[in-house]
């Protein structure tokens, strides 16, 4: 099974590394769902977060979303949720796995 850092760079996604997890900009996120819908991907969520040019980042809890595997968003319903999210969403840290 492939990473999720080997996913973006097979699927042509910029992201940066925080730690352990691969933040993708606000201007990339609408394909990571593309992308993760495309390929049969099981859509659980994202936390969303400022980065500021200092390179702190600041979670935005009241805009994160949690689904479970039984209660899946459509693919525009959850591209309609990050399109709503506020300007000082930045980037997105998301979390899918195989439906397999």
């Amino acid at each position: 099974m492939m990473n999720q850092a080997q996913l973006y760079q097979n699927w042509l996604i910029p992201f940066t590394v925080f730690g352990q997890e691969c933040v993708v900009a606000r201007v990339d996120a609408i394909d990571v769902i593309k992308q993760a819908y495309g390929h049969g991907f099981i859509f659980l969520g994202y936390d969303a977060f400022t980065i500021f040019p200092d390179g702190k980042r600041q979670p935005i809890t009241e805009f994160c979303a949690s689904f479970s595997i039984e209660n899946q968003p459509s693919i525009n319903a959850a591209i309609d949720s990050l399109k709503n999210d506020p300007l000082q969403v930045t980037h997105y840290v998301f979390v899918f796995k195989p439906s397999a």
